[in-house]
């Protein structure tokens, strides 16, 4: 039977250098897959490679040793033998399955529940479906693994709680308003820390991007960014009263915003809620303000709190994700098993069908049976046939999932027993 190996790669074993040299354009990849396809011992291959990870997943002859992959990336990278060894894995078999049923459930990430592998994935398996480099085992792997993937994410609660500041920031915005959209949105300072916040409230609806900044050419290449707008900072808070989320990131030695000054842009502003992540250090924005009604002010050390506690929270969930895998993986592993013994019990019902059929010629001509009565004895015949043998595939495919060790010798059995390979032989 043929068997499931993967070679590779991934940033929990090897440096950004090693990774980057084993890194597929679109173009190299495809010409790779179509390359190794060409390989006598490789009958199926997909190659997932992110910044993260690259990895080749193969199907490969009963008699193929693992390391023609890793024989292959080697001499194609022009990589040291030590080196490589030292950086990749291997795993054959369940190990396999079980890996790539752990890496499409995020599970295997640098951030557990990340959504972004799932597609590196699908992506993977459309390559390789349009390079033909799939088949029948593949096919199944890698559109369970998906399956695998969603129902980890699904059944869990492993992707819902952020792990970045970023996030956190729209985990925060939606805890006071619900909806983002057309909200709008207030950089004080134009880091790149704050650059990200303000683009994931963007990529969940958020509008209306104003940068006020100390120089007008920084906060304007950051307003155009968003197309969005730019405001010299002048201590003059009227900026706040349109807006209805801030994101602070300077590195002004003291508070920019002050309690009194906001007191009076939340009367101008109606006393609409208002949230304010402050994640300078020092701190660009008085804590007292926190104080003030409909005034929601977060600073690093809180979304640092809840990032801390979301990725406990993930470790737990991980826990049950694991769970999911490893059932997954064992039920796919059975169902290979039963692979190996359709073989042999296709062998075998073509053996009976083939002594049915000399056995209905010998008695048809002998009965001289009308066309109906010889339909009746057909359908007779194959219906006990079928009965026979329902019992023995039964117990067939159940000895080739349940033991290992004596399954070559158990196909070994039922091939003599039956003579499988000597049908032209009936006497």
């Amino acid at each position: 039977m043929n068997k499931i190996v993967i070679v590779g790669t991934s940033h929990h074993i090897a440096p950004l250098e090693f990774r980057e040299r084993l890194t597929f354009s679109t173009s190299e990849l495809i010409s790779t897959l179509k390359t190794l396809k060409l390989h006598q011992q490789i009958e199926e291959i997909a190659i997932l490679s992110t910044c993260n990870r690259v990895e080749l997943c193969a199907v490969i002859k009963p008699s193929a040793k693992v390391h023609i992959l890793s024989d292959y990336l080697v001499a194609l990278h022009q990589i040291d033998r030590r080196e490589f060894d030292k950086y990749t894995y291997n795993y054959e078999g369940f190990k396999a399955v079980l890996h790539l049923f752990r890496v499409a459930s995020s599970l295997d990430s640098m951030v557990i529940g990340e959504s972004q592998i799932l597609g590196q994935i699908k992506e993977s398996y459309e390559q390789a479906l349009s390079a033909e480099t799939t088949g029948q085992l593949l096919n199944r792997l890698l559109t369970k693994a998906i399956q695998v993937g969603k129902r980890t994410r699904s059944t869990t609660q492993i992707a819902s709680r952020a792990v970045s500041i970023s996030y956190v920031a729209v985990e925060l915005a939606k805890k006071i308003f619900t909806n983002l959209e057309r909200k709008a949105v207030t950089i004080i300072g134009a880091g790149e820390m704050g650059e990200l916040a303000v683009r994931s409230l963007v990529e969940n609806g958020a509008s209306k991007v104003s940068v006020v900044n100390r120089t007008c050419e920084r906060a304007e290449r950051v307003a155009e960014m968003f197309d969005g707008t730019a405001t010299i900072f002048d201590n003059n808070l009227d900026f706040l009263i349109e807006t209805d989320i801030v994101i602070s990131s300077t590195t002004a030695p003291h508070y920019l915003v002050q309690t009194e000054p906001f007191k009076e842009i939340m009367k101008k502003r109606n006393n609409r809620p208002i949230v304010m992540i402050d994640i300078a250090v020092p701190r660009d924005i008085d804590p007292r303000i926190n104080d003030i009604e409909n005034a929601f002010l977060y600073n690093i050390d809180d979304l640092r709190h809840i990032i801390s506690s979301n990725i406990e929270e993930r470790k737990l969930d991980a826990k049950t994700g694991e769970e999911i895998v490893r059932e997954e993986a064992t039920n796919f592993s059975e169902y290979i098993k039963t692979l190996e013994a359709d073989s042999t019990i296709k062998a075998l019902h073509q053996r009976f069908d083939q002594i049915i059929e000399r056995e209905l010629y010998v008695c048809v001509n002998k009965a001289d049976l009308s066309d109906d009565q010889e339909k009746i004895v057909r359908s007779m015949t194959k219906s006990i046939v079928k009965r026979l043998l329902h019992q023995p595939t039964k117990n067939l495919r159940q000895c080739f999932i349940s033991s290992d060790n004596d399954r070559d010798q158990n196909i070994q059995i039922v091939q003599e027993l039956f003579e499988l390979g000597q049908f032209d032989k009936l006497d």
